[in-house]
């Protein structure tokens, strides 16, 4: 990847004048401009993000976010309202398979069409006619008009033609679900070996998993604004729990909705009171995100409410998601310890080697419970909620330890591999800084 601006956008917007009735246009010209009778509507509102040569960009949101409509910008097939946005070098499209063919023209008229518009010269095309078509695999319907062809087969045409023009610039807007499943496959492989040879990609995508493993960073909009940019796992986490949120909010609580047995025991009895609750890295500092993989831990301090107290007690932990999945908890009895003295006041930690839970939100919930677990004599609920970020080393929960073997060799995950007493490991590969353009 290169230190050179591919994009670079500033303050771009791309406002759309929405007129209700027909007479509205009519009246607007008439008064020109003294008074207005549209409705202004903007796509896109002051977004900044450069993007440089070689290097793979997501961009990620809902439906009606802008994605599009960035993307034709880049494109220059629309003129930005206000702000500057350039792209430097010859851009290849993957917006809308297909439409810019001629239903009259057969498949051959078509690349040719295509590829000249492009920026492909006719000797270029020529030579390049027979790995288009080979690619596209439609036989001899290549010589037979558009229109007879399926949408399918459109797309594949369409495809071809794009990926063979050795683009500066490809601009992807969510095509590599086209086709059937061994097509897909194809136009995958193909998308990653332009992405390896360094070309500058904008990707456009509604799957999370997608985007990280083929993005270096992302963008998110939402509502033609940029929400966040940066590296792709974290943006795309963001994203994902964004819409966990909205559909919560929108969807009703069902009677089997019921929680987790460990995290509703008996009626509480208070004799305690957290006093703090806190969640620390290894040195004992507060934090509010972690990485996966990070030694961290739960701090809880306590106070008794009475002087009438029993002679033993236990503790618990539980780990909940944001959206109240039940991740883990356990109880010192479970872990096969014994009771505790009770004590006016006290202090409990919890610690957590190499943390394995995966990008995501998350809260904990800790408690006094008696000596066998069953009455409860303090709790505290939905404490320290916190941020595990990770370079998508899993999908999931819970990263979970492992190695590999085959064929008699044993591989343990990461970059290149290294030989150790024989045995070929896998090193672990070091993620790179990405510095915004000057």
């Amino acid at each position: 990847m290169s230190s050179e601006c591919a994009i670079s956008a500033r303050a771009l917007g791309k406002a759309y004048t929405i007129y209700h009735k027909p007479v509205d246009r009519l009246k607007q010209m008439i008064w020109r401009g003294r008074r207005t009778f549209y409705q202004e509507f903007w796509a896109l509102r002051d977004v900044d993000f450069d993007v440089y040569r070689g290097e793979t960009v997501g961009v990620i949101g809902r439906n009606g976010a802008g994605k599009s409509t960035l993307l034709q910008l880049v494109c220059g097939t629309l003129a930005p309202t206000e702000g500057e946005l350039q792209a430097q070098g010859r851009v290849s499209a993957l917006l809308e398979l297909g439409s810019g063919f001629n239903p009259e023209f057969t498949g051959r008229e078509n690349v040719f069409m295509n590829a000249a518009v492009l920026g492909m010269s006719d000797h270029e095309i020529r030579r390049r006619f027979d790995a288009i078509a080979g690619f596209a695999d439609i036989g001899d319907f290549i010589d037979q008009p558009v229109r007879t062809y399926s949408s399918g087969m459109q797309a594949r045409l369409a495809f071809a033609v794009a990926i063979h023009v050795d683009p500066d610039i490809l601009i992807v807007d969510e095509i590599l679900a086209v086709g059937d499943a061994a097509f897909q496959r194809k136009c995958i492989e193909r998308f990653h070996r332009i992405r390896d040879s360094g070309c500058t990609i904008l990707f456009v995508s509604h799957d999370p998993y997608l985007v990280k493993t083929i993005c270096q960073r992302a963008l998110y909009l939402s509502r033609g604004e940029r929400l966040a940019f940066g590296p792709s796992a974290e943006v795309v986490d963001r994203y994902v729990y964004d819409l966990e949120q909205a559909e919560a909010r929108t969807t009703p609580a069902r009677d089997d909705d019921v929680p987790a047995p460990a995290e509703q025991p008996t009626q509480v009895h208070a004799l305690f009171k957290f006093t703090d609750v806190r969640l620390e890295n290894a040195a004992g500092e507060e934090i509010d995100e972690a990485r996966c993989g990070q030694d961290i831990q739960l701090r809880a301090r306590y106070v008794a409410l009475t002087d009438d107290l029993p002679d033993k007690c236990s503790f618990v932990f539980n780990l909940k998601r944001h959206d109240d999945f039940y991740v883990c908890g356990a109880t010192t009895i479970m872990d096969r310890i014994e009771p505790f003295e009770v004590r006016p006041e006290g202090e409990l930690v919890i610690r957590f080697p190499s943390f394995r839970a995966l990008a995501g939100r998350y809260k904990w919930r800790v408690a006094i419970n008696d000596h066998v677990g069953v009455g409860v004599y303090a709790e505290a609920v939905h404490r320290c909620v916190f941020r595990v970020v990770d370079h998508f080393q899993a999908h999931g929960l819970v990263d979970l330890p492992r190695e590999w073997e085959i064929d008699g060799r044993t591989y343990k995950p990461g970059g290149e591999g290294r030989r150790v007493a024989g045995t070929l490991i896998q090193s672990g590969a070091t993620a790179g800084r990405v510095n915004p353009c000057p």
